[in-house]
């Protein structure tokens, strides 16, 4: 069986991105011949897989005479530069076709894979059954390239023409396979819920109990208004404990609100570090000596980062997400593992009503409270019970639920 993974950006940079890391990896312990096609500026054609033995990796290179211009990125803000599919005119679009479709030929003339795990449900699965209609191809969403379809008024048509020829899609929980079935004209058989996955070998609790001098929060993820990291900011100065927390910001402050946002930290009546993006295992050690982890995100699709956090033997505090509960399950609230926060309306897909905000932040407020007085209390956890609810979680897992469709 040979398994070819695709992604049209830079691997290992976002979550779709260690999707394909970790699946690759998930494969290569299983014994898999695979190969790797992907997205990714000239000058730096890093294909992602560290520390694994990846023979076979097919680049379709940006910032090139060819594609003039930096890789496409699925959300509208990347942790790199990129260009907008949004921003597409029909020359650079006829331009990244040539280019994807020249090297799609080329994988699969060469490698000759068996099927193909293609992530994100939008133009790169529809170019390689436009080639190769008798390939097999799983279409993993991610939840941004559903977003897309909103924005992209040009490549919208394209993409639902194209994409209800791919085997099967697969999305990370119940709510997002009713939007895939609301969304594209396919049947109820060829969309699997599968969820996501961690690294337990990664991501696992501290030995000893932590000893920090102040609670320690963290935030992962984008520095930006979509993310709700001025609601966390301002609903920490008006916690009750705010001089004993410290909350750790940690992601790429790359967008026009970023600066405004980390200019304000000095300001804070809590103390918050900047630490700016970190590689995965410095991101594992460091949630090891976390107690909670926070992320008030408007619009995420499953968050890797939340389960991370729990097998790191943080509580989580986030809001309510559609389908992130029911893939988390019940337990995990028992438990008191994690807590929601009940998300603002939206007067768009992830900018909430200014009316909404108050609430919104004094419900953070409330719940960094709650969580605050169960850690200095020493209030039972039983994190041994948190990670057997993970046990299914792992890539290992989320390879093996895909197996079954090879």
């Amino acid at each position: 069986m040979k398994i070819l993974h695709a992604l049209a950006q830079r691997p290992g940079k976002t979550g779709s991105g260690v999707f394909l890391q970790q699946l690759f990896k998930a494969g290569y312990e299983k014994n898999y011949e695979q190969a790797v096609l992907a997205g990714v500026p000239f000058s730096d054609q890093d294909p992602g897989i560290d520390n694994f033995d990846l023979k076979n990796f097919y680049p379709v290179l940006f910032e090139t005479k060819q594609l003039d211009f930096p890789v496409v990125g699925m959300s509208d803000v990347m942790p790199y530069p990129s260009t907008k599919y949004s921003s597409l005119d029909e020359k650079m679009y006829e331009a990244y076709e040539k280019a994807f479709k020249k090297v799609i030929k080329k994988a699969v003339d060469e490698f000759k894979p068996d099927v193909v795990i293609c992530n994100h449900i939008w133009l790169l699965c529809g170019f390689i059954k436009d080639l190769y209609p008798n390939l097999k191809v799983l279409a993993l969403c991610h939840g941004t390239d559903l977003r897309q379809l909103e924005r992209s008024a040009l490549l919208t048509p394209i993409v639902k023409k194209t994409v209800v020829n791919c085997d099967y899609l697969f999305a990370l929980n119940k709510a997002q396979e009713k939007e895939i079935l609301e969304l594209h004209n396919v049947k109820k058989e060829q969309v699997i819920t599968s969820g996501s996955g961690y690294n337990p070998k990664m991501f696992f609790p501290a030995k000893e109990k932590r000893n920090n001098t102040k609670v320690k929060i963290a935030y992962i993820g984008k520095i930006c208004d979509y993310k709700g990291v001025p609601n966390l900011l301002n609903a920490l100065d008006k916690t009750k404990n705010y001089e004993n927390i410290q909350l750790n910001l940690i992601g790429h402050g790359n967008v026009k609100e970023s600066k405004t946002i980390i200019n304000s930290l000095t300001s804070r009546k809590t103390e918050v570090n900047y630490l700016g993006a970190i590689a995965q295992d410095e991101l594992a050690k460091f949630l090891r000596t976390c107690d909670i982890f926070i992320l008030p995100s408007f619009f995420e699709g499953l968050p890797l980062v939340v389960i991370e956090a729990l097998a790191s033997g943080a509580k989580v505090i986030c809001t309510d997400l559609p389908g992130l509960d029911d893939f988390l399950g019940e337990d995990l609230k028992q438990l008191k593992a994690i807590r929601y926060i009940k998300m603002p309306r939206l007067k768009n897909i992830d900018s909430p009503f200014e009316e909404d905000i108050e609430e919104f932040e004094s419900d953070i407020t409330k719940n960094i409270d709650i969580v605050y007085d169960e850690i200095i209390e020493n209030c039972e956890y039983k994190i041994d019970e948190v990670i057997k609810t993970l046990e299914d979680k792992t890539w290992h897992g989320l390879f093996n639920r895909l197996k079954k469709y090879f």
